[in-house]
């Protein structure tokens, strides 16, 4: 897995450790940045980072700061390492590692430099669609975030986008396929 643009552009990432995780793979990234355009400046938040590929990708092409949240251990681990790759590349983001699960935002969130502008999240599949419906229904989470650009990515099992759909929660939202990937976008209310 390596950096598609930027100032890190082919920097190769360290690999996690654990095979059951997917990353996003390098096209479904590619068409998806491209469809986000400049990121200069802008806050992101990646939540279950895993590799951290979503948030040094918006590094790469300088996002202001990046804050990676991720509750395994052995995928901190690996994220500190790619951090480490990519500020030596040359990217000045301003990189957070915050080692929680994703529905503690209440400890989570006051670390943050500012309110992001894109928040990424590809949660495990057995569980992305109860995730995505816990951080909707936390008004800590909607309170802070609200006006950032949500983009979640959509299991790949039969029938997973139903239970995404009707998403109260989120104004502007839409699926967008790019290759087998299909990610949920919108606007947090």
């Amino acid at each position: 897995m390596n950096i598609i643009a930027g100032c890190a552009r082919n920097l190769i990432l360290a690999d996690l450790p654990d095979c059951e995780v997917r990353p996003t793979s390098g096209r479904a990234r590619k068409a998806l940045f491209d469809s986000l355009g400049d990121l200069s400046g802008a806050g992101i938040l990646d939540l279950c980072s895993g590799s951290g590929a979503l948030a040094l990708e918006a590094a790469s092409r300088n996002a202001a700061w990046a804050a990676m949240v991720e509750i395994d251990p052995a995928h901190v681990e690996c994220i500190r390492e790619n951090c480490r790759r990519i500020t030596a590349a040359g990217a000045g983001t301003n990189l957070l590692i915050l080692n929680f699960d994703i529905c503690s935002c209440r400890r989570y969130l006051p670390q943050l430099p500012g309110k992001p502008d894109v928040i990424f999240a590809d949660p495990p599949y057995a569980v992305s669609a109860e995730l995505f419906n816990t951080l909707a229904g936390d008004p800590d989470f909607t309170t802070f975030t609200s006006g950032a650009k949500l983009i979640w990515e959509i299991p790949d099992t039969p029938g997973a986008m139903g239970e995404f759909i009707n998403a109260p929660h989120l104004k502007s939202s839409q699926f967008r396929r790019f290759g087998s990937t299909i990610f949920l976008q919108g606007i947090i209310r």
